[in-house]
């Protein structure tokens, strides 16, 4: 749903595969178009191999705002945002989209025609109160929480829904959305529901469960009295159904937090704040008659006033750490100002004196190959609480280690993925182009520099090699497309390339008109023109007695990957194909060396730890 700003502090409690977290993160940065959000979204998951698996959804937005964490819903840890504050995050946005027994999505899941029986929404009703009451729990005073499943079975949704609201005693409201949502066609919430066993039975009373199924029925399956259903007002939850709009069934309500829960923490600490508020009245009255409390002597004497919190109290024992089972993650590792290889970075790239090198971390106390930027709010949360959650990834791979004897005055080249991030920050190592060389370079594999315009290579050539941003600008003469593209490549001695997958390459093509069918029958006329020079120079080796062979002065052919153009060799390129099928096989950064902990960066798509 809207109403996401920049700061909003967002949960998903039941994230993967992660496209629903996707929306929320293309929310979050929608509304600061250009900038860095100050909110966050933790996109979260009970199944470890299913958060991997995430992460290859999420990383696609390449937002600096998002964190996966591994984690029970029912048991989610509150977060920390401060080490020295004992107070936890509360969030202003949380979805719970709840596991289910997805009988909603009978039209692409025909294993539910003949699975389905009555049973599977009491058998989830239980885990989803869990998951939803614990949701509550996390979310601010104001804040929404938006409670979906893909079922259709009231046991699932509206029961659920009144378990709450009845326990909530009147701090958790639905609200009525329908009105935000103008184009979405969608029934109203039940408000009466029946009861059927497994068997094909109607249980519709509590007094009819069998006895060997008290267990397996509770009573917030039954739907709510007249008078309950009245005040909870179940007309403003959603039923989409699938002939709606030729899709899946689904449920969603929309709940807002109007006070503390009952019971709850902060309840209890408004409760004593006002008790303690009117008992300092009463005390300040009684001082005016020349009588004193024995809390003020307490005061006097102590030289200390005020509440203090539980964390504050210095005669308490520290309390130890929760061990987490089964979590073998790499340490997330911050950098500061006095790392040695930030004045390198630094100065090589020119990155402004405000960038914050604070928010630069690594997963490797050795060696530092890649680095990743995040927020400043994920930084904090995670030093906050570390050892305390699973955190599982977060970040935006922003630098890589890639030595060349070319380069020695930095061994490190910028990312495809951190452009977002880094465009503005960088003011050393950018060129502009036009239209055509943006062309030259995205379809060639090494073009030289001589083949690209005269304004370009003026500016190659007061550059030394190394890593480079190449950025097209609309001009009034070349205005399409309409917007500025950029990525970021590779200026060599003689010869330049872009760093992007195929895929990449393509839609970059795409944008400025070129037809991917010409580029390929180009790129493969040259793979054929080379194998053939290759196998001529192997026969002419043949028919040379000792001799060593020579290559021809007038030879013009461009130099392979591994030559001193780029850092180190990759595998010989492929054709750009319009489908991009392969991109999940395709090293995002070409000219990187495949080595054991790259290769272990690139496995992460295959849901393997980064």
């Amino acid at each position: 749903l809207p109403l996401i700003s920049n700061h909003a502090q967002i949960l998903d409690m039941c994230a993967s595969p992660g496209s629903k977290t996707a929306q929320l993160i293309e929310y979050l940065h929608g509304s600061c178009a250009g900038e860095l959000p100050t909110g966050y979204v933790i996109a979260n998951d009970s199944d470890n191999k299913r958060c991997y698996l995430m992460v290859h959804q999420v990383k696609r937005l390449q937002s600096p705002c998002c964190i996966i964490v591994n984690h029970d819903g029912r048991l989610f840890p509150k977060i920390h945002t401060t080490k020295d504050n004992p107070e936890c995050q509360l969030f202003d946005r949380i979805l719970c989209d709840v596991p289910c027994s997805g009988d909603g999505t009978m039209r692409k899941n025909f294993d539910v025609w003949q699975k389905w029986h009555p049973l599977q929404g009491a058998n989830m009703h239980g885990l989803q109160c869990k998951i939803l009451h614990r949701g509550t729990q996390l979310l601010e005073v104001g804040g929404r929480l938006v409670y979906s499943t893909c079922s259709l079975n009231p046991a699932e949704d509206e029961a659920v829904i009144c378990d709450l609201l009845r326990s909530s005693n009147g701090a958790m409201e639905l609200v009525e959305v329908a009105d935000q949502l103008p184009g979405l066609k969608f029934t109203r919430g039940l408000s009466t529901w029946r009861v059927m066993s497994k068997a094909g039975e109607w249980l519709d009373e509590t007094d009819k469960i069998p006895p060997h199924l008290k267990t397996q029925y509770k009573e917030t399956i039954y739907p709510p009295s007249p008078e309950e259903a009245k005040g909870f007002h179940l007309e403003r939850c959603m039923r989409i159904l699938p002939h709606h709009q030729d899709s899946g069934g689904f449920f969603v309500a929309v709940l807002e937090k109007k006070r503390h829960l009952p019971g709850s923490r902060e309840e209890r600490e408004e409760r004593e704040a006002k008790k303690e508020a009117s008992t300092n009245d009463a005390g300040s009255a009684d001082s005016k008659n020349g009588v004193k409390s024995e809390v003020k002597e307490e005061v006097s004497e102590s030289g200390e006033g005020g509440k203090r919190r539980a964390g504050q109290m210095s005669d308490q024992p520290e309390s130890k750490k929760q061990k987490m089972f089964g979590y073998k993650e790499d340490p997330f590792l911050f950098m500061n100002d006095e790392d040695p290889i930030w004045p390198t970075l630094k100065n090589f790239f020119g990155l402004e004196n405000s960038f914050p090198a604070r928010q630069l971390m690594c997963r490797s106390a050795q060696g530092k190959r890649t680095l990743y930027f995040v927020s400043d709010a994920v930084r904090n949360i995670t030093e906050c609480n570390e050892g305390r959650i699973k955190f599982i990834n977060m970040g935006v791979k922003s630098f890589s280690r890639s030595p060349s004897p070319m380069v020695p005055d930095c061994d490190f080249r910028m990312a495809t993925e951190c452009l977002g991030t880094l465009l503005s920050a960088v003011k050393k190592r950018k060129v502009t182009m036009n239209k055509q060389d943006a062309i030259t370079i995205m379809s060639e594999e090494n073009p030289f520099i001589q083949k690209l315009s005269s304004d370009l290579r003026n500016q190659l050539n007061n550059l030394s090699p190394g890593s480079t941003l190449f950025t097209f600008i609309p001009t009034d003469e070349e205005n399409s497309p309409k917007c500025e593209v950029s990525f970021c490549g590779w200026r060599g001695k003689n010869s330049v390339r872009c760093f992007g997958s195929r895929a990449e390459r393509a839609h970059g093509l795409m944008l400025f008109g070129e037809d991917l069918s010409e580029i390929n029958r180009r790129v493969e006329a040259e793979k054929k023109a080379k194998k053939q020079a290759q196998q001529e120079s192997e026969a002419s080796d043949n028919n040379v007695d000792g001799g060593t062979p020579q290559g021809d002065d007038d030879d013009t052919t461009p130099k392979d990957v591994g030559d001193d153009e780029v850092p180190p060799k990759e595998e010989e390129e492929a054709p750009i194909k319009d489908e991009c099928e392969n991109i999940n096989n395709t090293d995002t950064d070409m000219a990187i060396d495949g080595d054991v902990q790259e290769k272990k960066e690139i496995d992460a798509d295959s849901g393997q730890a980064t």
